[in-house]
């Protein structure tokens, strides 16, 4: 079976996620990913053809560009997700962890480790065709499931070479609570198992704490689904979260990434746990804000794991950026396997392009 893979946006960069995958006469498109700056220009939706397109999960570099699709396109995700849809977008769902036929095409899902609602995709042609879209194994709240051998494995690289574990991210965080901290985070991400520990250590240390009403909310989402689609043993701290009444004012609040000036928080230190705009960099440089990683996606060791298990023999890091020191690591960690070809075969050899 001839099989092709176009990344259209995602490779050798971090931007937009979109890759057409073209088997059985059919073409399905992988994500729909929005400008991740408000500057940016985004072509890669311009004419384009597809059958069917499948969500991972509903931040805006893998969601935003649904928009520029035609509405008569059939559109995929879990329900969670369907809500980060543009108003009355028809969508059909996908499972949280299943398998369901799409054109024709066996596609299987599974959580990805990520967000509220986030899905890995696999579709059963050319070998098997792994996209992580984002992932991670380090979360305490959201599982990562084993996901079944794939020859392709399309992977969320966007830490590059960086293998430091969450434990000496939380350990750096934990350092600066002695001072009023506001942490502006995806309110479908990271903002969950953040506003969980934040809650643990304000008690420990005696500190104040307010967390945003939508996390929350997200927060009651994720408590209603099965308790097999969030990791053991946290129910009852998440009811207790639930229940606690938010300080006013507090010393560390926790809120979604839309209110994060400096402007707006002049009681507070800003602290970014996640990927920086060119305007949060400056701000970075300026000793406006401050900045510690908390981890949502694999790091390189993990990405290596996950290839490993599932027996790829062509591996497409994605959404990270292709220096030549960058290229030279995947080349190390991955051998034979790296491809950063942008358009391939299942039946060509795999030919490096120029980034």
């Amino acid at each position: 079976m001839s099989v092709t893979i176009e990344i259209l946006s995602g490779l050798g960069a971090k931007g937009p996620a979109a890759i057409v995958v073209e088997a059985q006469g059919k073409r399905l498109l992988l994500d729909a990913g929005g400008a991740l700056h408000p500057d940016d220009t985004m072509t890669w939706a311009n004419n384009l053809d597809v059958d069917a397109v499948l969500i991972s999960h509903d931040h805006i570099d893998h969601i935003g560009g649904v928009a520029e699709l035609a509405e008569d396109v059939p559109l995929y995700c879990t329900p969670l997700v369907a809500k980060a849809l543009p108003p009355n977008r028809a969508w059909h769902p996908l499972p949280e962890r299943g398998a369901l036929e799409v054109e024709g095409i066996t596609v299987t899902t599974g959580q990805a480790g990520h967000s509220l609602g986030g899905v890995w995709l696999h579709l059963a042609v050319g070998g098997g065709i792994f996209y992580s879209g984002d992932a991670c194994f380090e979360s305490r709240l959201f599982p990562f499931d084993t996901p079944p051998p794939a020859r392709i494995a399309l992977l969320d690289a966007s830490y590059g070479s960086y293998d430091q574990p969450q434990a000496y991210c939380v350990q750096a965080i934990s350092e600066r609570l002695d001072q009023p901290l506001a942490f502006p985070v995806p309110e479908t991400g990271r903002a969950l198992e953040m506003a969980l520990w934040l809650a643990e250590e304000a008690d420990r240390r005696q500190l104040t704490l307010a967390i945003d009403p939508v996390i929350r909310d997200n927060l009651a989402a994720l408590l209603a689904l099965p308790a097999t689609l969030r990791r053991p043993g946290l129910d009852h701290s998440i009811r207790l979260l639930l229940a606690r009444q938010n300080a006013c004012p507090p010393t560390l609040q926790l809120m979604c990434d839309r209110n994060d000036t400096p402007a707006q928080w002049s009681n507070h230190q800003l602290l970014h746990t996640g990927y920086l705009t060119p305007d949060r960099r400056a701000q970075l440089a300026a000793g406006e804000i401050s900045w510690q990683r908390w981890n949502v996606h694999l790091r390189a060791s993990h990405l290596v794991a996950l290839a490993d298990q599932l027996g790829a023999t062509q591996v497409v890091p994605l959404f990270t950026r292709f220096s030549d020191n960058e290229l030279n690591a995947w080349q190390g960690l991955l051998g034979d396997r790296l491809c950063t070809a942008q358009r391939f075969s299942t039946h060509s050899r795999l030919v490096t392009f120029p980034v």
